[in-house]
């Protein structure tokens, strides 16, 4: 097969039903997809997939139930093991192509041999999601351009989503595969690798929907980053802490992640509708990234001190006091 595309799922076949029809409905047919159950109950996605066999389906599809729940990372390495192909793509059961998406990002990595995968601009979709049954509330532009598909573009937040990448495979060999420890931002981490083995093609046409629901929808419809903020946010910073001892290019590489997160932060604080990190002020960026710095550090002594309770009340007064 030419493409390989690997769809997690866990107990959402409504959603699951939706994504399934995007890849039978691409308008390249040398595909397949690879459905891992995560420890869901079997009947329903079986149900999804006797559907869309039933209708007109170019490609194979392939079903893995897994007896357990595991990672999110760990569910998309076990689809992939069970996959061979030149390139993969990691479709969530919850968002959509264009038609023509495998059909354009295809060609551009079999036109652009150096580039390690190809990410196209996208949609972002509102929608809520109550009772089995989907309400769409709004669409968004996503800001994406080729600043933002770098090593140095990337190292501050993660800027774009599975939905709108094709990797080629030769990447599994070249920087490994997903890590497997990390319950959320393994995509992230992932991305960081691959980018330094080739870098990545930006296709500048609207080929993927990326949906996210609305916070009153059930809960088993949520999305992991709207749904685990505070998760994502305590992975992001053991990733940085796991960084503080690299360097790429000679620089620090934790340092220069935290330095483009206080970049992207004042972004968003400063700029409305046109965003350009460039115009971002120097001095901000080093005071955001100071501020950073020094709740990570206060953070640490507060912990360090909860071990040691004698210590406990002497580390808050201190950071109390500045």
């Amino acid at each position: 097969m030419k493409v390989a595309v690997i769809m997690r799922t866990f107990e959402r076949p409504v959603l699951l039903a939706r994504a399934v029809a995007s890849v039978c409905q691409q308008t390249f047919t040398d595909w397949e997809l690879v459905i891992v159950n995560n420890g869901g109950a079997p009947g329903p996605v079986d149900s999804v997939v006797a559907a869309a066999r039933a209708g007109s389906v170019p490609g194979t599809i392939t079903v893995l139930h897994l007896p357990e729940r595991m990672g999110m990372e760990a569910a998309s390495n076990a689809g992939l093991r069970a996959s061979s192909s030149e390139y993969f793509a990691i479709h969530d059961d919850d968002d959509a192509w264009h038609p023509d998406f495998l059909s354009a990002t295809t060609a551009e990595l079999d036109a652009q041999r150096e580039r390690a995968a190809v990410v196209t601009s996208l949609t972002k979709v509102i929608e809520t999601m109550k009772g089995g049954k989907v309400w769409p509330v709004r669409e968004e532009s996503f800001w994406l351009n080729p600043g933002r598909l770098t090593f140095r573009g990337m190292i501050g937040a993660n800027t774009f989503p599975p939905i709108a990448a094709l990797f080629r495979r030769t990447l599994l060999d070249t920087v490994g595969s997903f890590d497997e420890s990390l319950p959320v931002l393994g995509d992230w981490e992932f991305n960081l690798r691959a980018v330094r083995a080739g870098g990545f093609a930006f296709l500048p046409r609207v080929l993927a929907r990326y949906h996210v629901r609305t916070p009153d929808s059930d809960r088993a419809a949520s999305n992991s980053i709207v749904d685990g903020e505070s998760l994502h946010r305590s992975v992001k910073l053991q990733l940085q802490d796991r960084w503080l001892g690299e360097t790429v290019d000679g620089v620090n590489k934790g340092l220069l992640s935290v330095q483009a997160q206080a970049a992207d932060d004042i972004t968003e604080t400063r700029l409305t509708g046109v965003r350009s990190v460039a115009e971002v002020d120097v001095e901000a960026i080093a005071n955001r990234t100071a501020d950073i710095l020094a709740t990570r550090h206060a953070t640490r002594r507060i912990l360090r001190g909860l071990r040691h309770p004698g210590h406990a009340l002497r580390a808050v007064k201190r950071i109390l006091a500045g």
